[in-house]
């Protein structure tokens, strides 16, 4: 079991696949002695057998159950043979997590490691929810210390957005996080965290910077930025951050830290583009010199 920092938050983790986790939690990797924020262990297993609870919630093959210890479980069963492929087991606010994987498990060419990965991922971003922060789906970037998150629907363009901003700055820009990077709110201020989930890539890097804004992409024939009114900015946000139909606690502090957004007026805008590098510049000055369309 290694101990990793991120966003602040301890975590003991104990990984199935070490080979592919030693590489994307070097950079985080430390040394602490005291309790952790967080323990998760995951298990790659050839049978999985569900415990004794309470049914929260069933509907198709996904199962929430209350066991009697308090902690919940919640697993998927395959449609063709009733067996549980994986399931997770947690304490109510997720200081604990036990992912157990069927090792035969293998959903749209994702197999065991793909799911290790996405989960140790949904439950640290559950885990900093619950103690106050997020995890917003967005590519991140630095321009000359401070972070920009510019988050829409997968496939929309982000990492390409913010690959053309490395492109045209150079140095000066820094990626952050490619898919989900962590904010906190610190002494009335926002940053913005790298975490080693970052999607399908392994662009991240362990730093954090001041939140400069929150930028919603769509595509557009003409590059253009604005201020986003506060009810898409809510809507837009609520979409793009933890919000687990199992969990309704995690969707109130979700909108919780939405408000705390607001009220250290965070910057949101919607910025419609295309691929060239008149949509860095619009977007630059929208952000840095106020210069809306």
């Amino acid at each position: 079991m290694r101990t990793i920092c991120v966003a602040g938050l301890y975590i003991n983790i104990k990984s199935a696949d070490e080979a592919f986790f030693s590489s994307r939690f070097k950079d985080y990797e430390c040394e602490f002695s005291q309790n952790p924020d967080m323990t998760m262990k995951t298990e790659v297993l050839n049978h999985i057998t569900a415990p004794e609870g309470e049914i929260c919630f069933q509907q198709n093959r996904v199962c929430l159950l209350k066991l009697p210890n308090g902690r919940f479980c919640r697993y998927l069963k395959c449609t063709k043979t009733n067996e549980i492929v994986f399931m997770i087991t947690y304490t109510a606010d997720y200081s604990n997590v036990l992912i157990e994987i069927l090792d035969t498990l293998c959903i749209d060419g994702l197999g065991p490691t793909n799911y290790e990965y996405m989960y140790t991922g949904f439950m640290f971003a559950n885990r900093l929810t619950v103690l106050g922060g997020t995890v917003l789906h967005g590519s991140s970037i630095a321009l000359d210390g401070e972070g920009i998150v510019f988050s829409a629907n997968s496939g929309t363009g982000k990492s390409t957005h913010t690959n053309l901003w490395r492109q045209h700055f150079g140095e000066r820009a820094e990626i952050i996080n490619d898919d989900k990077p962590a904010i906190k709110i610190e002494k009335g201020k926002a940053f913005v965290y790298g975490t080693p989930w970052s999607g399908k890539t392994s662009l991240n890097n362990n730093v954090k910077h001041p939140l400069k804004a929150v930028v919603f992409l769509s595509r557009g024939e003409q590059n253009k930025i604005k201020t986003m009114d506060a009810l898409n900015a809510v809507l837009n946000l609520s979409r793009q951050l933890p919000n687990p139909f199992y969990d309704s606690e995690i969707g109130t502090k979700t909108v919780d830290f939405i408000k705390k957004l607001y009220e250290i007026n965070t910057p949101v805008y919607d910025l419609e583009c295309n691929i060239s590098d008149n949509a860095v510049e619009v977007s630059y000055n929208g952000i840095f010199k106020g210069e809306l369309l």
